[in-house]
């Protein structure tokens, strides 16, 4: 009996972006045996006794012939389970059980071995790169259907078990309601008609209501608050330091009520790592920038990416957000030194022998540390630290220069008075802030390219902040006394441009620049201090 091959597409997860696959899948007659080549990883691997068990468990008879499955293109290395449901569709459509309807149909998926169709990581980048590759119609878990149709141009069918993926392909049609309003064009950018997920809408705005502190609930640390305000206004760079209980960590986690919601192509573009990072259930496009907090034990793969499939890290998955790393001066000195190159160039790129990815990080750094290994140096009246200088000053380089050099803004927490902190007066809330915020970020966008000032370099820069004779020399007396390097010196035009935007000044004034020189850190016993 002649062998019979069957031919369907697929996708598989290539750092961030899907890649479209033909899976070539040969039943042939001779001796029992299944092999799968194309560069599968191990996941791809261990896929024959998924297949085997998922074909036998949904009513099928797995076929006693020679099995061969290529995935196309060769060249091109497949990881994960996504083309699970594809190798055993091919299976039985090779050994005559299924017969294709009318239309060529996709499918990607993972397969329990009970025949349950499971939803997989990088769902949306993948359906997108079929769409691009003029696949018309989609068959995956019903799970993952809202996130699915969030890509344009393509039907989308759910499946909870592998015979439901067989009547879909069997029938030829598609299951999945109209869509309306498509939110990601073929292109792989977000459509002009965007219109947001009631169910994501919920999603974030509990995020944002029930899990995010309020800023009025950080009493006290006026100037903490203002710098605070000043970065997220601008993109800049924070480091908070000061003794333990002060407030730095819940200065921090008031982030997400304070950031406008995101436009479309960078909802898409969060959307998008979100999916590749397994971050489901993916409803609607992700509104809100992402707020990512590593613990201090977290590894340099862990924030900049890398491993065997080269996975995206926690600056990818905090681009378009923030990035806050609590304890700073414990995260190892090679860990810190790695984020040198993301806060720079808004982007990662991971090399591998004979393999290279790049990835995005265009996030906001937010640190908070305190100022010796006990925590108390310099910041009571009463001698609570024990630390000598020698230890505080190796705990000080740990954080080395040129990383310093990267953080526009530090401010120094003292402890909080008991008045403050039991009075009747009542700071302002995460709201008020949040609307000068806002304000601040439009100004800046309405000047040009919709960069955040922290992004402004070399002519873009002196061309934002319209410098006259008098005031240019006083920003460069300015510099000259905190002893700023080139990008101190621009650092501290960026921040002055924030502070005027949030006073809604058009030109950069003594004031402004005044007050960006006083978050210029310098070290010291406690590790940073404001230079006046």
């Amino acid at each position: 009996m002649p062998g019979m091959l069957a031919v369907l597409p697929s996708a598989t997860l290539d750092g961030l972006e899907g890649r479209s696959i033909r899976v070539e899948v040969d039943v042939a007659p001779g001796l029992p045996g299944f092999s799968i080549v194309g560069l599968p990883d191990a996941a791809l691997q261990e896929a024959r006794e998924r297949v085997r068990g998922a074909i036998r468990n949904a009513g099928f008879v797995f076929p006693p012939r020679r099995i061969t499955i290529n995935l196309a293109p060769a060249g091109l290395r497949k990881a994960g389970s996504a083309l699970d449901l594809a190798m055993a569709m091919g299976i039985l459509l090779g050994s005559e059980q299924v017969r294709v309807g009318p239309a060529a149909v996709a499918l990607i998926g993972e397969l329990s071995l009970g025949g349950e169709v499971r939803p997989v990581a990088g769902t949306l980048p993948m359906v997108a790169a079929l769409a691009r590759s003029g696949v018309q119609r989609v068959v995956l878990a019903r799970v993952a259907m809202d996130e699915a149709r969030l890509v344009a141009g393509i039907a989308i069918t759910g499946a909870d078990t592998l015979a439901e993926a067989c009547a879909a392909v069997r029938s030829g049609r598609s299951r999945s309601r109209p869509v309306a309003k498509p939110r990601v064009t073929m292109a792989g950018r977000a459509s002009a008609e965007d219109d947001r997920s009631p169910v994501g809408s919920r999603t974030q705005a509990a995020y944002v209501t029930d899990s995010v502190p309020d800023l009025a609930e950080v009493r006290g640390q006026a100037q903490a608050r203002r710098g605070l305000e000043i970065a997220m206004a601008g993109g800049h760079g924070l480091l908070m330091v000061g003794p333990p209980g002060v407030g730095k960590t819940l200065l921090a986690r008031t982030i997400p009520g304070l950031l406008p919601e995101l436009d479309a192509d960078a909802a898409l573009a969060v959307s998008i790592v979100a999916s590749a990072s397994g971050e489901g259930p993916i409803r609607g496009l992700r509104r809100i920038p992402p707020f990512r907090s590593p613990h201090h034990t977290a590894s340099a793969a862990s924030l900049v990416g890398g491993g065997p499939s080269l996975t995206p890290g926690e600056v990818t998955r905090a681009d378009h957000g923030v990035l806050f790393l609590d304890e700073l001066a414990e995260f190892d000195r090679d860990v810190l030194e790695a984020l040198r190159q993301p806060l720079e160039e808004g982007r990662v790129t991971i090399v591998r022998a004979g393999r290279s990815t790049t990835f995005p990080a265009r996030f906001q750094l937010v640190a908070a540390m305190n100022p010796c290994p006990c925590g108390y140096a310099g910041s009571l009246p009463e001698a609570r630290c024990r630390c000598s200088a020698s230890t505080i000053e190796r705990y000080d380089r740990r954080v080395s220069g040129p990383m310093r050099d990267r953080i526009d803004l530090w401010v120094t927490l003292p402890r909080v008075a008991a008045s403050a902190l039991v009075g009747q007066r009542e700071p302002e809330s995460s709201a008020t802030v949040a609307a000068r915020i806002a304000a601040a970020r439009a100004r800046s966008a309405a000047r040009g390219d919709g960069r955040l000032n922290a992004r402004l370099r070399g002519h873009r820069l002196r061309a934002a902040c319209h410098l006259d004779d008098a005031t240019r020399r006083h920003a460069e007396e300015l510099a000259d006394m905190v002893d700023s390097s080139a990008r101190g010196t621009e650092r501290l035009l960026r921040v002055a441009r924030t502070i005027a935007d949030l006073e809604g000044v058009a030109v950069v004034g003594h004031d402004h620049l005044d007050e960006a020189a006083g978050y210029r850190s310098t070290a010291s016993r406690s590790g940073a201090t404001l230079a006046s």
